[in-house]
């Protein structure tokens, strides 16, 4: 399984995530075959936002409506951990809802920011490629 996303939506992530930490960013990814077209930013509702995430859930919802209106699928979720690395904790391995997609983490633990992508099942973590394209997407505001 491999990832397509354009630079500027890793670039957008790496800004959210940068922009609040410690606390972490969440969001969802959407396109065709692999490809990342769209990008959704969801605030996250945590009670504990600098540990863990949680999607607020009319915005997740409404994220996932535009989704299926523009006949585009969940390609992925992501989220940010500022202060441990670019993998699968065990609460995001118990709370991974969607194991058929990717789930790209990004650290902000080093110097340089890390990002990985895994699928979560619950047989395990398999690690996914994030192919960079230089092809502009847009993001849930519509800017490219």
């Amino acid at each position: 399984m491999k990832l397509v996303v354009p630079e500027n939506i890793l670039r957008e992530i790496l800004e959210e995530a940068r922009g609040h930490a410690p606390r972490e960013v969440c969001g969802l990814l959407a396109g065709q075959a692999g490809r990342v077209m769209r990008l959704y930013p969801i605030p996250n509702v945590s009670l504990t936002p600098e540990t863990r995430f949680e999607m607020e859930p009319e915005a997740q919802l409404a994220a996932m409506r535009e989704v299926r209106r523009l006949g585009l699928e969940l390609l992925g979720t992501y989220h940010s951990h500022p202060r441990t690395p670019a993998a699968p904790s065990p609460r995001d391995r118990r709370l991974a809802l969607y194991p058929d997609v990717a789930h790209v983490i990004v650290s902000l633990a080093d110097t340089d920011p890390d990002v990985r992508a895994f699928r979560i099942t619950p047989s395990g973590n398999t690690q996914v490629s994030i192919v960079q394209t230089g092809r502009e997407a847009k993001t849930a505001g519509g800017r490219t």
